[in-house]
C-alpha cells in the first residue's frame, strides 16, 4: 500500500515537473521570439526610436550678409546676442514656480502671464525672450533662477540708425528678411546653414559631438547697394526739415544717377529706425510704395509728347484764354491768367489751360502712348517689394484730356516720376532705376553678381529731350521754380502743386501734394531729384515747399562728385521777379580756393569734419534744426528766411563750428 502511494506522488511530481518545464519551455521559446522581433524584424525602427530620445538634428544658420553703401560704409550687420529659454523640468516646484517666472518676467520687460503660458505648454523648452541686451542678460543671471539658461545667437543690427530705414527694412526673430532691401535679397543674405546631430543626456541637456556633419556654415553675401551715406543722410535731413518746416503729413526724395540709372538716395520723412521698430507702418517705403496724382510735373511729358510728334513746336503760341478755358461743362482754370505765350512759358507759369490745350493737340491716343513710353502705369522693377504700379488709363473724354495732361485722374510714385524726369536728362533714353550694385562672397572676395544700366526704351528723341531740358531751364531762371536755382550750375525742372482726391468724390479744398523734380547741370546732367510733400500747410507750392530741397541735395551732389560750375561767378545775374513767386532768393557761387585752402578742407574731412548744409530759403527754426543734426551751432542776424550763410554751402569744417546765418523777409 505504502508502495503505491509513493509510486503515484512520484508520478505526480513528475508531471508537475514536466509542466513546470513546460511552462520555462514557452515562456523560453516566446522571449526568444520576442527578441527576434525586436532585433530583427523591427531593429531599424526600434533603433530609430531609440535615437530619436537622445540624438536631435540641429541647424547651424550662418552670419547674415552686410549691407553697405555705394562706398563699402556698413549699413546693416550681424552682432552677436544672447537669448534667454526655460526649461520647465528644472524650474522650481509649483508653490515657488510662478513667482520665479514673475520675476524674470520683470528683468525682461515681458508679459509674465504669456510666459507663464509659454512654459506651460512646453515639456523641456520655452524661449523666454530672444536677442536681449548685454545689461538684460547680466541681470537674468543675477537671479540664479534653475531652469533658465542661454543661447548664443545672431542680431541683426544698424548702425547709422534712422539712415534709410525704410529701404532697409527689418529682419526677424528667426534670421529672414520682413521688409525692404532685407527681404528683396533675402536669398543672398541668408547664406548656407549646415544640419548636425547633436546628443542629449539623462537629462535632455544639449552635447555637441566633437565631429558631425559636413561642410561649414557659408556666411550670406554682402549686399553693395547703389546709394551713397552722404547723400542719402543730406536728403533725410533736408526733408524732415522741410516736412517740419510745412507742418506736412509726410515727404519723400528721389535721386538719381540719369546716366546709369543708379538711385543715389532715397528717402522718406518721417524717419524709422529699425533698431527699434515702434509699428509697422513707419517702414513703410512711401517713394517706392505709394502712389498719388503728381499735378503740374505731368506737364513735362505731356508737353514732350506734344513736341516728340510735332503737334507743336518750341516757338508756337498757345492762347491760354487768359486763365479761364470751358471744356464742355467744366471750366480750367490758371493762378495767373495767360495770353498768347510759347510752350516755355506755359511750363514757366505751369498754365494748366496751355497744357490741356497743347494735350487737345496731341490728341487721346498719342498723349496715352506718351504716357506708357515714360513708364507711368507700370513698375519700375526697381526690386523693393509691394512697388506701386500707378494708373494711367486711355482718356475717355476731352475733359479727361485735358486734366491728365496737369497731372489730374493719373497717378504715379515718386520713383516713377523721377525715372520718367532721369529720360529726359538722359537724351530721352528711359533706363531701369537700380539699388543693388554688387553682390559679393565674403570669403573670397568674388562678385557674384553684378547689375548694369538696363534701357527699358526710348521715351523720346534726343533732340525733344534738349528743348525740353532748355524749356526746364527757364522754369527755374523765371518760373515758379525760383528757389530751385543752384549756386554756380545750371539746373531745370518743373515744380507740382496737385489737389488731393477727397474720398467722399472730387478734391480736397485745402490738402495738397507739393513737388519739385529737375536735373542738373542743366546742358549735361549728372544728377536727377525729386522731392515730394505730402499735405503741406501754409506755403503749399512745390515752388515754396520743395524746390529748396531739390536745391540742397543737387548742390551737395554735384559737389561731392566734383562737377565743375556751369559759369563762372561774374556771370551771374539775379533771375528777374516772378508774379507766380512769393520771394526771390540771392545765389551764391562757389569760392576758388586757393592750394593751402584745399588742403585745410581735405584734412577737415580726413578728420571726420561736417559739411555746412545747404540753407538758403529756410526759415531759422528748420535751418537752426538741421545745423543741430549735423552738429553745427548757428547765429541769426534779422528775421524772415536766410539768404547768406558763412561758411558757405558745403565746405568742410570741424563738429561744433558756429555758422552764421543772415535772413530778411519775403519781398
Amino acid at each position: 500500500m505504502r508502495a503505491g502511494i509513493d509510486s503515484e506522488a512520484a508520478r505526480w511530481i513528475a508531471f508537475r515537473m514536466a509542466g513546470v518545464a513546460g511552462l520555462l519551455a514557452a515562456g523560453l521559446a516566446v522571449v526568444a521570439g520576442r527578441a527576434v522581433q525586436l532585433q530583427v524584424v523591427q531593429q531599424d525602427h526600434l533603433g530609430s526610436m531609440a535615437r530619436d530620445q537622445y540624438v536631435r538634428p540641429i541647424e547651424l544658420k550662418p552670419r547674415r550678409g552686410l549691407v553697405t553703401d555705394r562706398n563699402g560704409a556698413t549699413l546693416a550687420a550681424d552682432v552677436q546676442a544672447e537669448s534667454v529659454f526655460v526649461d520647465p523640468k528644472e524650474l522650481p516646484p509649483a508653490p515657488a514656480r510662478e513667482p520665479a517666472l514673475a520675476r524674470l518676467a520683470r528683468v525682461l520687460s515681458i508679459d509674465p502671464a504669456g510666459l507663464s503660458r509659454r512654459v506651460a505648454a512646453s515639456r523641456r523648452f520655452a524661449w523666454a525672450r530672444r536677442r536681449v541686451s548685454p545689461a538684460e542678460a547680466a541681470a537674468v543671471r543675477a537671479l540664479r533662477l534653475p531652469g533658465v539658461g542661454f543661447v548664443q545667437e545672431y542680431k541683426r543690427y544698424y548702425p547709422r540708425r534712422e539712415l534709410a530705414g525704410q529701404l532697409l527694412g527689418v529682419v526677424g526673430e528667426d534670421g529672414e528678411g520682413l521688409e525692404g532691401v532685407e527681404l528683396a535679397e533675402d536669398d543672398e543674405l541668408q547664406g548656407e546653414a549646415i544640419h548636425l546631430d547633436s546628443l542629449r543626456d539623462g537629462r535632455a541637456r544639449q552635447v555637441f559631438p566633437e565631429e558631425g556633419g559636413t561642410g561649414r556654415v557659408r556666411e550670406g553675401a554682402r549686399v553693395e547697394l547703389t546709394i551713397d551715406q552722404g547723400l542719402q543722410h543730406t536728403a533725410e535731413t533736408a526733408l524732415s526739415a522741410a516736412v517740419a518746416g510745412a507742418h506736412a503729413k509726410a515727404g519723400m526724395a528721389v535721386v538719381l544717377d540719369p546716366r546709369t540709372g543708379e538711385i543715389l538716395a532715397l528717402a522718406n520723412a518721417p524717419l524709422a529706425n529699425p533698431n527699434a521698430v515702434r509699428h509697422p507702418g513707419e517702414l513703410r517705403n512711401r517713394a517706392v510704395q505709394d502712389a498719388f496724382e503728381p499735378g503740374s510735373t505731368f506737364k513735362v511729358f505731356s508737353i514732350a509728347g506734344a513736341l516728340e510728334e510735332r503737334a507743336i513746336g518750341p516757338e508756337d503760341s498757345i492762347f491760354c484764354e487768359n486763365g479761364a478755358w470751358h471744356v464742355g461743362r467744366h471750366t480750367i482754370h490758371d493762378h495767373h491768367g495767360l495770353g498768347w505765350v510759347t510752350p516755355a512759358r506755359i511750363l514757366a507759369e505751369s498754365s494748366n489751360v496751355g497744357a490741356g490745350k497743347i494735350a487737345a493737340r496731341l490728341g487721346r491716343e498719342r498723349l496715352y502712348r506718351t504716357y506708357l513710353a515714360f513708364g507711368f502705369g507700370a513698375p519700375t522693377e526697381v526690386g523693393v517689394q509691394a512697388e506701386a504700379r500707378g494708373t494711367v488709363n486711355p482718356p475717355r473724354a476731352d475733359i479727361s484730356l485735358a486734366t491728365m495732361s496737369f497731372g489730374q485722374g493719373v497717378t504715379a510714385s515718386a520713383l516713377q516720376i523721377t525715372t520718367a524726369m532721369a529720360a529726359v536728362a538722359n537724351q530721352g533714353l528711359l533706363l531701369r532705376p537700380w539699388l543693388v550694385r554688387r553682390v559679393i562672397d565674403p570669403a573670397g572676395g568674388a562678385v557674384l553678381a553684378q547689375a548694369t544700366p538696363t534701357p527699358v526704351r526710348r521715351a523720346v528723341s534726343p533732340e525733344t529731350a534738349r528743348t525740353m531740358a532748355r524749356l526746364l531751364e527757364g522754369v527755374v531762371t523765371d518760373g515758379t521754380g525760383k528757389k530751385a536755382r543752384l549756386a554756380g550750375w545750371r539746373a531745370a525742372g518743373k515744380t507740382g502743386t496737385a489737389q488731393k482726391a477727397d474720398p467722399l468724390g472730387g478734391y480736397s479744398a485745402d490738402k495738397r501734394f507739393s513737388s519739385f523734380v529737375g536735373f542738373a547741370p542743366a546742358d549735361a546732367p549728372r544728377v536727377v531729384v525729386g522731392v515730394f510733400v505730402d499735405e503741406p500747410r501754409g506755403d503749399v507750392y512745390g515752388g515754396d515747399v520743395a524746390a529748396p530741397v531739390f536745391k540742397q541735395l543737387a548742390e551737395y551732389a554735384l559737389q561731392s562728385m566734383g562737377v565743375p560750375p556751369s559759369f563762372a561767378p561774374a556771370a551771374a545775374k539775379p533771375a528777374p521777379a516772378s508774379r507766380a513767386v512769393a520771394e526771390a532768393e540771392p545765389v551764391e557761387f562757389p569760392v576758388v580756393e586757393s592750394a593751402a585752402q584745399e588742403a585745410e578742407r581735405s584734412a577737415r574731412a580726413a578728420r571726420g569734419g561736417i559739411a555746412v548744409p545747404a540753407l538758403a530759403g529756410l526759415p531759422a527754426r528748420p535751418a537752426l534744426r538741421t545745423l543741430e543734426q549735423a552738429e553745427l551751432m548757428g547765429e541769426l542776424t534779422g528775421s524772415g528766411r536766410v539768404v547768406s550763410q558763412s561758411p558757405p554751402a558745403g565746405e568742410v569744417v570741424d563738429r561744433g563750428t558756429r555758422v552764421r546765418l543772415h535772413l530778411a523777409p519775403p519781398g
